[in-house]
């Protein structure tokens, strides 16, 4: 049996080679053959800002690759297109976008770069005419400055050319406005970029005021039993109590007031008198010791502005210093040394909204103390004196 060989020419050989050798290049140039360019790799683009533009703001584009072939790099164009990344291919931009009135900011290896904008805003290059030689597989990156980003939500595609000539990248641009030139450039290299909606956050934050009149802790009712160990008042001297607190806190923006409301002790139509407006500072017992009155003082947190009837230092002592004192023998060292002196303007604390006790100028938190003092004599008539304080804290907002 005879064997057969059909004999294969030279010239279907050649054909055949040339298709293996170019299949890469028509596939990643659209069908246009052009000279072999290296594409570079690890190559980015990363957006400062990739929400559409709605309000004329402007954002930065930091360009980064690793070069694909050794040499110089006289320019760098980065065309933007709507369609595709696809050298080659017609290349029109984004809607809204332009790069009018971009700048440059050097990286890595792209110092002494001038910058240049073309196809009404679509195409962005640098170039230096003196740029160094480089190996392959060397980072270069810089930013651009000033990009309006699309109009329209979705991707949008960069294409990266180096050359190494400033010269080939002004032919190359002027060659074909559309961005179809598929010669003149080193390396090439493709992006996909995106827009997207933000993430729009609400959050609600209301007008608060937090306010509690407390011995032991907040919703326990401050009840005092003003004299010894029977409640009695002493002719001897005055009787204190510092065990009420209150806390305040708000965010009201200019801060809260706290006032005092309510009447001095009283026993059907008979009153201890009020220390009145001038804070009450005690003399001789015998002579001097008929009152019912407060003062207080911030223990923690904002420090309060105290009204001028409350404070307690007109003595030279200190409201701080009182301590409660229901003995069966009432001292007036109980007060502090120098002892500390009371208030209470009767007019005003009776009035609709009570008389100003304490200031807290800014929003916050604070906790502060109220100490109570009465003392009588000889000439007090007998009876049970009760009287309810109430304590109003007002925010401003």
């Amino acid at each position: 049996m005879k064997m057969t060989f059909n004999r294969i020419t030279p010239a279907y050989v050649v054909i055949v080679l040339l298709t293996v050798l170019l299949a890469p290049t028509f596939l990643l140039t659209g069908g246009k053959v052009h000279a072999s360019p290296g594409q570079i790799q690890f190559r980015s683009i990363q957006m400062s800002d990739d929400t559409v533009n709605t309000s004329g703001s402007t954002a930065n584009y930091n360009v980064q690759f690793n070069t694909a072939t050794a040499g110089a790099i006289g320019a760098i164009v980065v065309d933007f297109c709507n369609t595709d990344p696809i050298p080659g291919d017609t290349c029109v931009a984004p809607v809204g976008f332009t790069l009018t009135g971009a700048s440059y900011i050097s990286g890595t290896n792209t110092s002494g770069y001038t910058v240049n904008t073309a196809n009404s805003g679509r195409t962005f290059e640098i170039s230096n005419a003196g740029a160094s030689s480089l190996p392959s597989a060397t980072t270069v990156s810089f930013a651009i400055t000033g990009v309006t980003n699309p109009t329209v939500v979705g991707t949008f595609y960069a294409r990266i050319f180096t050359f190494a000539l400033p010269g080939d990248a002004a032919t190359w641009i002027a060659a074909a406005a559309d961005g179809s030139t598929t010669t003149g450039y080193v390396d090439y290299g493709g992006i996909a970029l995106s827009t997207v909606q933000t993430i729009l956050v609400t959050s609600k934050i209301q007008e608060q005021i937090s306010f509690c009149v407390y011995i032991v802790t907040c919703g326990t009712q401050a009840a005092i039993n003003l004299g010894d160990s029977h409640d009695v008042l002493s002719i001897s001297a005055p009787f204190a109590d510092n065990t009420t607190t209150y806390y305040l806190s708000t965010n009201a923006s200019h801060g809260a007031v706290i006032n005092l409301k309510g009447n001095t002790l009283q026993s059907g139509t008979n009153s201890i008198p009020a220390a009145g407006t001038t804070p009450y500072l005690y003399g001789t017992p015998s002579t001097n010791i008929n009152f019912f009155g407060m003062c207080s003082y911030t223990t923690s947190g904002e420090v309060l502005t105290v009204a001028t009837d409350y404070v307690g230092n007109s003595n030279g002592g200190s409201c701080a210093s009182v301590v409660t004192d229901t003995g069966g023998t009432a001292v007036i060292t109980s007060l502090g040394t120098p002892y500390a002196t009371f208030g209470f303007n009767a007019t005003a604390t009776t009035s609709t909204y009570g008389d100003l006790l304490a200031t807290m100028p800014v929003a916050g938190a604070t906790i502060g103390q109220v100490v109570l003092a009465a003392g009588v004599n000889v000439t007090q008539p007998s009876g049970i004196y009760t009287t309810t304080l109430q304590l109003i804290a007002i925010g401003t907002y």
